[in-house]
């Protein structure tokens, strides 16, 4: 992706839900191998980053070269996104 192109994430949260538990546990070994020290990882930035990456298609380089409006809403819808079931759940039982 061209340094001045910029990167359509409309459908992040429809991508998001088209990827398996292999995706997410790819995502999470790569930060770990990276020692990132996040204790749950999904409120890791670089996590939420990378399973972006993949669910858009693009190369995680990508992602990190983006404006920081654009990053912080790619990475603020990916969180939401992953943490919606728990959300529902909590509703559930309330």
């Amino acid at each position: 992706m061209e340094e001045n192109t910029k990167l359509d994430y409309s459908n992040l949260e429809a991508k998001l839900a088209e990827l398996n538990a292999q995706a997410f546990q790819r995502a999470e070994r790569a930060c770990r191998m990276a020692a990132d020290p996040t204790p749950d990882i999904i409120y890791s930035s670089n996590f939420r980053a990378r399973l972006a990456a993949e669910a858009l298609g693009v190369e995680l380089k990508d992602i990190m070269a983006l404006d920081l409006g654009t990053y912080t809403a790619i990475i603020s819808l990916t969180l939401n996104f992953l943490l919606q079931n728990l959300g529902q759940e909590i509703q559930l039982k309330n």
